[in-house]
């Protein structure tokens, strides 16, 4: 494997979803440097030194060097084994037609899905449409089942639902042109515009070359079925997706929708060998075509924000303002080695249709510590890589925005800044302009939280995440919701468990320990939860489960996507 095929595969694996579903690699949640130490004077670290993209652009092979792992990615450690939960209801599985591979390397493991996205037609709540990175499809030029875009479509308030594969974004599924290089795609996005339009956003990626594309498949039947992709970046492969050179990587879109002109936003992190800033693109035609991207990462001045951001989440206002939050360093200099210095959540404001923005910290966030073993940030006792990125929800009712993120400042570290135990807590934020932010209002309990993800309509705000309290001194996940009227009832609101059943993630997708040289089970689950919410003021979270589908026969606990309903009062 050569220097260019490390380049591309240590960028997938720290940046994006992909890489580490398919064999032992370092994942590295977002591109960052291990903290110096933790202090809760202050922020620690993440991007020191700086960001060290150079050392990613450059990076390790796909096994770091270790050996492969015994078990297929796809595969798990139940394999012949009884599904040991019960049945999931009221919780529903979003997957009709799941499979289990029955080709290549992976034959007879369950296919995955994780990494979710949702959301509601503001025209009919009963009208629901998620996403995941779905790996039900196999690549013959992998020898494997890989990532893909399928939408999950409900007409019925959730109750049940049908999916279908996005058409055209690889060369599984017959891309021609530009896309027929790719192999995988994720990073799902979903928006709704108006007249039941959606819009649907992932990248895709090749294995094999350098290419990265950002792409946007649009329905207009509610998510019933949907046309072909749109491509609003590329890099790494001409028009024909013939490989060209490239030292560019296009990942974690995310897309908004402005609910009047019907004018769409994506927003993405552009990777490149000195930065990561973020960027965004504008289509007034429906989704067809796309402008130049312009830049949201304002220009550094020293104490400002710098160009290494990550996780975006665009949203637009009733009256037209663009919002866009993310995960950004704030520095001394552009070297990022000052004791002041710390990664913060930035919401970035248009009011010009996407032509200029203005970026205004929220909150200092604390990075979670980092795992030598798993070369990624991770809880305590947990395999799977995590991240602070934001969530974002804008009333539209009132125009009050509402921004949602994970952090470890509560976690317990030693005198020299090592992590004892993480407890990871949420934490929201609220706004009426975008510009002036409330102090953060912090969720959670004693045990860890995680990937939250917040919706708002009507006054009313609620905010769902992954939890360990049913679990505390286990590696259980549940998925808990708490709502109410205004942030300043959430924090007294009760915390409603979503799930019934707590559900052991250390499932698929494993990898070697870098240290330990040990297989771990559940190394990536995805790098987002999400939730919606219509104007009936039911709220619909969407997750990764561990419990597979136990109502069928032979099922055993693999990745699913599971939803729930639940009311806010």
């Amino acid at each position: 494997m050569g220097n260019t095929r490390r380049r591309r595969v240590a960028v997938l694996a720290s940046l994006g979803l992909a890489s580490i579903a398919f064999t032992a690699i370092p994942a590295g949640g977002s591109a960052s440097a291990a903290p110096p130490g933790h202090a809760h004077a202050s922020p620690h670290l993440k991007h020191a030194q700086p960001l060290r993209v150079n050392a990613l652009l450059d990076g390790q092979d796909e096994d770091n060097g270790a050996a492969e792992p015994s078990l297929s990615a796809l595969c798990q450690s139940y394999l012949g084994a009884p599904n040991p939960y019960g049945n999931p209801a009221p919780n529903v599985d979003a997957i009709v037609g799941d499979s289990i591979v029955q080709a290549g390397s992976q034959t007879g493991c369950a296919a995955a899905q994780n990494e979710t996205t949702v959301a509601v037609n503001p025209a009919n709540p009963r009208n629901i449409v998620a996403g995941a990175n779905d790996y039900r499809l196999f690549n013959s030029r992998e020898g494997r089942n890989d990532s893909y875009g399928f939408a999950y479509t409900s007409m019925d308030g959730g109750a049940t639902w049908t999916n279908v594969a996005l058409p055209h974004l690889t060369f599984s599924t017959g891309a021609t042109g530009a896309l027929s290089d790719m192999d995988g795609a994720g990073d799902p996005a979903i928006a709704f515009g108006p007249n039941n339009t959606v819009y649907f956003a992932n990248i895709a990626f090749s294995r094999l070359n350098d290419g990265s594309a950002i792409t946007v498949n649009v329905s207009h039947d509610g998510g019933v079925t949907w046309g072909e992709p749109s491509i609003v970046a590329l890099d790494g492969a001409d028009a024909s997706g013939n490989p060209v050179p490239t030292d560019v990587f296009n990942d974690k879109e995310w897309i908004g929708v402005d609910q009047s002109s019907g004018a769409a936003y994506v927003s993405w992190t552009r990777f490149d060998s000195t930065a990561s800033p973020i960027v965004v693109s504008k289509s007034v035609d429906g989704g067809a075509t796309w402008s130049p991207r312009t830049s949201v990462t304002p220009t550094f001045t020293p104490g400002g924000v710098t160009p290494f951001d990550q996780g975006s989440f665009p949203l637009v206002g009733s009256d037209g303002a663009v919002y866009i939050a993310y995960e950004g360093s704030v520095c001394q200099s552009l070297a990022c080695d000052q004791a002041t210095d710390h990664d913060a959540v930035v919401v970035a404001k248009s009011t010009n249709g996407g032509a200029t923005f203005s970026s205004r910290e929220v909150s200092a966030d604390y990075d979670f510590p980092f795992n030598r073993d798993l070369q990624t940030p991770a809880l305590t006792g947990e395999n799977f890589r995590i991240n602070s990125y934001p969530s974002l929800a804008i009333d539209r009712t009132n125009n009050r925005l509402y921004v949602a993120w994970a952090d470890d400042r509560n976690g317990s570290y030693d005198s020299s800044g090592q992590s004892i135990r993480t407890n990871g807590d949420v934490f929201v934020a609220t706004s009426g302009n975008g510009v002036q932010w409330q102090a953060p209002v912090a969720l959670g309990s004693a045990a860890d939280e995680v990937f939250p993800a917040v919706a708002a309509y009507n006054g009313r705000v609620a905010v769902s995440t992954y939890t360990r309290s049913y679990n505390p001194n286990g590696v259980g996940l549940d998925v808990v919701m708490n709502g109410a009227t205004g942030i300043g009832n959430l924090k007294k609101s009760p915390t409603t468990r979503v799930t019934t059943a707590t559900s052991n993630p250390q499932v698929q997708f494993v990898t070697i320990g870098a240290v330990s040289g040990q297989e771990l089970q559940g190394a990536f689950i995805g790098d987002y939860t999400s939730i919606a919410m219509g104007s009936d003021l039911v709220a619909h979270p969407v997750w990764t489960d561990f419990r597979g589908n136990p109502t069928l026969t032979g099922s055993t606990p693999n990745q699913e996507v599971y939803t729930s309903s639940v009311r806010v009062r």
